[in-house]
């Protein structure tokens, strides 16, 4: 182990365990708020990452910051005039969450939520106020933050003390440009911030925060981040192979951590102690971050509008095809990973269904898989409306074209592959979309639908199925799929669909 020349140096390597506490929880008047859409009630729920509510428990190491808000004690009984439980003085400290909503975030959404939960539940923060944000332009008009939300929690204001944590992948595009870390800077001028990265370390060079490691002391108990004293660790420069540049005077130093127990104890060792401790942050140079936080747009903050789901940093090359795409990224993803992702090639997509096909047929999977998928540059947004609102029957990805036919022509047993995620998509879904309703049956009997109307609310399933029966299913009836595709192509195209006979 090593420690620092001058014997002040901390390493925390506490276990996750879910031990009993000796910190004080209560109750709250409100709740956690509702951040995500749920699926109905007779809809499996998928479990979060094992270690979260223990890493939003750790926090509760920064009870030390207002030692003087304790919990109610009982007076001797039987005094005149004595209250057996006299009025406490409340928390002088909120804890701000900062949640990224972009696309590939949607994996997470639980374990978001129960690390939510799990922080209402400390004693020690007075208000927990949550703003979303936007990293990934859905609605090009929405801005990164909602100055309502920004407003709500006080975000900025000096008079009250905050603890300001940022929980997100790091992978939209609205983290590309320096806009937004510019606005997370000055927010860190004024509040001890930190960024939670839902991702191991190992994954970290996937999105763009490139962090390096620096030893930080905090002379201030609870200080900004501006208070912060920094020094470039001697073996920082050995692993690179080359001199580690100097941290500018001027610039903002964010801590970077993993959602787990032993990181946010470090982090939270940095903020109640004079030591030195070893972090990995990002280095943001001092500069405008232009517009407020109420006006600065994902595309704006990113220099781009892609509709699609953003794929991890690479370098810049000409646009792959469909089949170079899909060979890409199965050459270099998890084994766990292919399969399931071939799997939901024949499903139509939102969070919900991605999670209930892994629930029922790769249970071995967690959210780690569905956010490779997610962030596989495989996938683009066909809804613009908020992602974390969407209802369970609402589509909210698609494939890339070409890719779902190039996925489909890559499973070992397509036809049973097909009907085993049919039958999942007809028992659940049918009761909100009529048109799924004997999707197994028609692919285990090789009989298309014939006779439908194409509607905004069933294109999504169509194509799906369409695509199924096209790809995978070479025995069913082909005029009927050429008829079912043409009604598409009709559809799309703005073209009056067929007028249904009449009878007399």
């Amino acid at each position: 182990m090593n420690t620092h020349p001058d014997g002040n140096w901390l390493i925390t390597s506490t276990p996750q365990d879910n031990r009993r506490q000796s910190f004080s929880l209560r109750p709250r008047p409100f709740p956690a708020p509702d951040l995500f859409s749920e699926p109905p009630d007779d809809w499996p729920r998928p479990a979060p990452v094992p270690a979260v509510p223990a890493a939003a428990i750790a926090l509760q190491a920064l009870e030390t910051l207002d030692p003087t808000a304790q919990a109610n004690t009982p007076t001797l009984p039987n005094l005149p005039g004595a209250s057996p439980y006299p009025r406490a003085r409340p928390p002088a400290w909120d804890l701000v969450l900062i949640i990224d909503t972009g696309a590939s975030m949607a994996a997470w959404y639980d374990s978001i939520k129960t690390f939510v939960e799990s922080a209402y539940k400390l004693a020690h923060f007075a208000h927990i106020p949550v703003i979303s944000l936007h990293s990934q332009g859905f609605d090009p008009m929405r801005p990164v933050f909602d100055a309502t939300e920004v407003g709500r929690a006080g975000i900025g204001d000096e008079t009250r003390k905050k603890i300001v944590l940022v929980i997100t992948d790091a992978v939209g595009p609205a983290w590309e440009g320096e806009p937004l870390k510019s606005r997370l800077a000055d927010w860190a001028a004024v509040h001890p911030l930190a960024v939670l990265h839902v991702a191991p370390h190992p994954h970290w060079s996937r999105s763009a925060l490139a962090t390096r490691p620096l030893n930080l002391r905090s002379p201030e108990l609870g200080g900004p981040n501006t208070t912060f004293e920094v020094q470039t660790p001697d073996d920082a420069a050995l692993d690179a192979l080359v001199p580690a540049e100097p941290v500018p005077a001027d610039s903002v130093v964010i801590p970077v951590l993993e959602l787990s127990k032993r990181w946010i104890e470090q982090w939270c060792r940095l903020l109640n102690s004079s030591k030195w401790v070893s972090q990995q942050a990002i280095v943001v140079a001092p500069g405008d971050a232009g517009e407020g936080p109420d006006a600065m747009k994902p595309a704006d903050a990113a220099r781009v509008t892609p509709p699609r789901v953003p794929a991890p940093r690479q370098e810049t090359c000409a646009e792959p095809t469909a089949e170079q795409r899909v060979v890409e990224f199965l050459e270099k993803a998890l084994g766990d990973t292919c399969e399931l992702t071939v799997l939901l090639a024949a499903a139509p997509l939102n969070r919900h269904i991605m999670q209930l096909i892994a629930y029922h047929l790769m249970p071995q999977t967690g959210p780690e898989h569905l956010a490779e998928i997610l962030s596989s540059g495989l996938l683009q947004v066909v809804d613009t409306n908020d992602p974390r609102s969407t209802p369970y029957h609402h589509i909210v990805f698609d494939f890339l074209p070409g890719v779902r036919m190039q996925l489909l022509s890559r499973q070992r047993d397509g036809r049973r592959a097909c009907y085993e995620v049919a039958q999942l998509i007809d028992k659940y879904l049918s009761p909100a979309v009529p048109e799924v309703e004997g999707l197994a049956v028609r692919i285990r009997q090789l009989t298309p639908p014939d006779s439908v109307n194409v509607t905004y609310e069933n294109l999504h399933f169509l194509e799906v199925e369409r695509d199924i029966f096209h790809a995978r299913i070479p025995h069913a009836r082909a005029d009927t799929v050429h008829r079912l595709g043409e009604r598409i192509d009709r559809f799309k195209r703005g073209e009056p669909r067929d007028q249904p006979p009449t009878g007399r």
